[in-house]
């Protein structure tokens, strides 16, 4: 049976989440208990991938944007803070999504588009996209179409590495695992096949590799750690373009 992952008391991209196990009046008046300060279960709350995702974009963003200058794009934004947070400290942000954003700030332009047929017109000095392009070509949940035996993710990488401006970064985030994993509502890559992509169009300046074991997020150094569940494993890159 599949698992429904909600927020809890927190915007979307928040990392943990309650899991509610079937769509019911039981369930829903569950969450609400929980979401309105009635005590929890840790048994049901789960970890997600943004507990490492964000403070390691932050990271790299850092390294390279010490002073409020350069032009950022989002991919993805909807469910993310992250564009918001940057426009709020005084950043230049666009931002594109398939369904609408609901907030506005004076540094952050929000399209309502598809990334791969939208002109943006402009290049920017960072883009980023966090647990996204594993969806292109299969959107329908997010208001686009699915696609079989799509290519769209290779789309998506070469139209970035386009519109990155010289000198330019990237930061991407996607789940893998260690083999292949077919019939999934989003696309898993496995270690090779995700730097083999990105290899084509872009330089790897870092890359980290995490896995969950027991709610708990770590490191993985080896191939051989990779993990075989496609939702306990995430690869983030910081890219450059060639």
């Amino acid at each position: 049976m599949k698992k429904f992952k909600v927020s809890y008391s927190y915007p979307l991209e928040h990392p943990i989440k309650v899991v509610i196990e079937k769509l019911s009046r039981l369930g829903l008046l569950g969450w609400l208990m929980q979401k309105y300060g009635k005590d929890v279960n840790v048994k049901d709350l789960v970890i997600s991938e943004r507990i490492i995702e964000l403070p390691l974009f932050h990271q790299w963003v850092g390294k390279f944007f010490l002073k409020l200058e350069g032009t950022f794009l989002e991919i993805g934004h909807v469910a993310s803070s992250t564009s918001l947070e940057l426009a709020s400290l005084g950043f230049d942000v666009t931002a594109i999504d398939l369904r609408d954003y609901p907030f506005t700030h004076k540094n952050l332009k929000s399209i309502k588009s598809d990334f791969l047929k939208h002109e943006f017109n402009r290049k920017f000095d960072c883009i980023f996209s966090l647990s996204t392009i594993e969806h292109f070509g299969f959107s329908k949940r997010y208001g686009g179409e699915d696609e079989a035996d799509n290519h769209l993710d290779e789309a998506a990488f070469k139209k970035i590495s386009e519109l990155l401006a010289p000198g330019g970064k990237a930061i991407v985030s996607f789940p893998y695992a260690k083999t292949f994993v077919p019939d999934i509502w989003f696309r898993v890559y496995t270690r090779n096949d995700v730097e083999s992509k990105l290899e084509r169009y872009f330089q790897i300046e870092e890359s980290r590799f995490y896995r969950r074991d027991d709610n708990e997020w770590t490191i993985v150094t080896r191939r051989d750690n990779d993990p075989v569940s496609p939702h306990d494993g995430a690869a983030l890159f910081l890219l450059k373009g060639k």
